[in-house]
């Protein structure tokens, strides 16, 4: 069976236990690589179909790891190391504790993650945090805002659908949760003061911006 790549949320794991795991020598003995390695085989983000017996074992978690370690202190890129660790270091240079704020939210919601049915990258599509953060964010958006009622008019761009396309089922507008993916938790019930009403452009936008919005701040996605 074929190497499978890291995803960016593999990827955001591996470097906050290169960043943040305390251990200077990480190798496949190592405590925290074991540990990774373990967290990486329990979930869903890669289907099972795809792995093979040695998937995210101990020597190829730590190789990639190593691997990318000293390409980026000699100042290159290794054609061995996946792409996607170069460009969420990318990312976060100069902001690495918000790697560590992202991998402890996904440990955090390693439970919910456990019974999770779904495994697509596309998932991660608007949201630097990756498929599994992207996934409990639409979740739990879903599931508690069911019962509450959006308003007619965009509070981010003040636009009112209502007036621009004919009526569909369930009307237009859609409810965001202000909740930063990072802070996250699946086994708490958010309250409906926590949701913004929206138009579908200022949500996607509003999942794309970093840092993430509040009530006060929404608006700051506008020109």
């Amino acid at each position: 069976m074929a190497i499978v790549s890291f995803t960016r949320d593999e990827a955001i794991l591996a470097l906050d236990t290169l960043l943040f795991s305390g251990e200077e020598h990480l190798n496949a003995n190592s405590a925290a690589i074991k540990e990774l390695s373990e967290l990486l085989n329990s979930l869903p983000i890669v289907p099972q179909s795809m792995r093979g017996d040695i998937f995210r074992n101990c020597t190829g978690v730590s190789r990639q790891i190593s691997m990318f370690r000293i390409s980026s202190s000699k100042g290159r890129k290794d054609p061995d190391v996946g792409a996607i660790f170069y460009s969420v270091a990318d990312d976060y240079r100069g902001n690495e504790d918000e790697i560590h704020r992202i991998a402890d939210a996904i440990k955090r919601n390693v439970e919910y993650f456990d019974g999770a049915v779904f495994g697509a990258v596309e998932e991660s599509h608007e949201f630097p945090e990756g498929a599994l953060l992207s996934h409990l964010h639409r979740m739990i958006e879903n599931r508690d805002s069911k019962k509450l009622k959006a308003a007619e008019v965009c509070e981010v761009c003040q636009l009112d659908l209502s007036q621009v396309y004919k009526p569909v089922p369930g009307g237009f507008m859609q409810l965001h949760l202000m909740v930063p993916v990072t802070e996250l938790d699946s086994r708490k019930k958010y309250k409906p003061n926590e949701f913004v009403t929206v138009c579908p452009n200022c949500h996607a936008v509003l999942h794309r911006h970093r840092p993430w919005s509040t009530r006060e701040t929404v608006g700051e996605i506008l020109y």
